[in-house]
């Protein structure tokens, strides 16, 4: 059995199929409200990240506002711990500094005058704590550095022997230095015949080390180098009361007023003749 449809029984006449107008106008319907549902989650999940994002900016505004401006680094000025007034070689002496050791020690040099105009002249290096010694245990090789930190070279040295000063015995020779560098400045200079003396402290934790020129060619007398040596004070700003003990400042004439005993005896030797011939 077959079923057959003819135009004539189909529900509509013939032509295309159309939709029926309250279709339309539900199917618009919902499409604007799904768009409305969206416009609205949308707004929903931005709000509280702008409002997030202003509580942010208005917390950090005030903040940048009152900080200040990075300042430079300045780094602490070192000074001294000790001093040698000697005007009468040199009113403004030169102190200079080293680097810090990583043990925390510090060498300081105090320098009197120059080497190359044929006037006395005096270098003293002090370090201390002496844990970490610059220096070498070896007088010679450790005067030859401290010379050569004063931009000078050995020629000549000889024995050492001992010069007492109120901080102990300092080791002393006679030394013949020349400039290191300088061309004909150097070599217009000449030699000059100095005094270096090294003094190791182990209870003190110090050292104290020094070349010393006098006038022209000679060597500083020992006797005006001790005295030089006993007016070395340490400072009040430093911390270490054993070395305020031991290095205590004291008043007195210039080293270098009166002249030294070998000096003085030709002198006097010379007015006697002189008496006498009157």
């Amino acid at each position: 059995m077959s079923l057959s449809v003819s135009g004539d029984d189909l529900p509509y006449g013939s032509g295309p199929l159309r939709a029926r107008p309250l279709g339309n106008l539900a199917a618009s319907l919902m499409g604007v409200a799904a768009l409305l549902v969206l416009a609205g989650s949308l707004a929903f999940v931005r709000a509280p990240q702008e409002a997030a994002t202003a509580v942010a900016v208005g917390a950090a505004a005030p903040a940048a506002a009152v900080a200040p401006a990075s300042a430079p680094l300045v780094r602490p000025e070192r000074v001294a711990a000790f001093r040698l007034e000697a005007p009468e070689i040199d009113k403004e002496p030169k102190s200079t500094f080293d680097p810090l050791l990583p043990s925390g020690g510090r060498q300081e040099a105090h320098a009197f005058g120059a080497f190359d105009n044929g006037r006395p002249y005096l270098r003293l290096d002090i370090l201390q704590p002496a844990g970490e010694k610059l220096g070498n245990s070896d007088f010679f090789l450790d005067v030859a550095r401290h010379a050569a930190q004063a931009g000078l070279s050995v020629v000549r040295i000889g024995q050492p022997t001992p010069l007492v000063t109120r901080a102990g015995a300092f080791e002393a020779a006679e030394i013949k230095l020349s400039l290191r560098e300088g061309g004909v400045a150097a070599a217009a200079a000449g030699e000059r015949s100095c005094l270096a003396v090294r003094l190791v402290n182990a209870s003190l934790s110090m050292e104290i080390a020094g070349i010393a020129c006098g006038v022209g060619a000679k060597p500083m007398d020992r006797r005006v180098m001790g005295c030089l040596l006993d007016r070395v004070y340490y400072l009040p700003t430093g911390e270490n009361k054993a070395l305020a003990r031991a290095f205590p400042k004291t008043d007195g004439p210039g080293c270098l007023a009166a002249a030294p005993a070998s000096d003085a005896e030709p002198t006097k030797a010379a007015a006697k003749k002189r008496a006498a011939r009157h």
